[in-house]
């Protein structure tokens, strides 16, 4: 498990906070979330200074509390039909890097 003096985490202009660190298999991941969900999850992180002016969270609508159709909808509340929205799938997996076939 990672420590919390390797996780990297700035705020969005948007409130939302971005997370970086390599997971156990060494990846790079990148997550967003509210900072609720930042709170509960790495409670000893300090945040660094300064400010993104968009990230994925509010950009992409990519979070590990968002729902993984898009919308920007919290996980578990959005209505839009989809199999990710059926199943509770968010847009991002802690400890996994977002990655699409396209991208690579």
């Amino acid at each position: 498990m990672m420590k919390n003096s390797d996780v990297y985490a700035k705020r969005c202009s948007c409130g939302a906070i971005t997370i970086q660190y390599t997971n156990d298999e060494g990846e790079q991941v990148n997550i967003s979330m509210k900072r609720k969900k930042f709170n509960e999850l790495f409670p000893e992180t300090k945040l660094q200074s300064g400010l993104y002016t968009n990230c994925n969270h509010c950009v992409n609508h990519w979070g590990i509390d968002l729902c993984g159709c898009g919308s920007g909808k919290p996980v578990g509340k959005c209505n839009e039909g989809y199999h990710e929205c059926k199943n509770d799938i968010a847009s991002q997996e802690f400890n996994k890097p977002k990655t699409y076939a396209l991208w690579n």
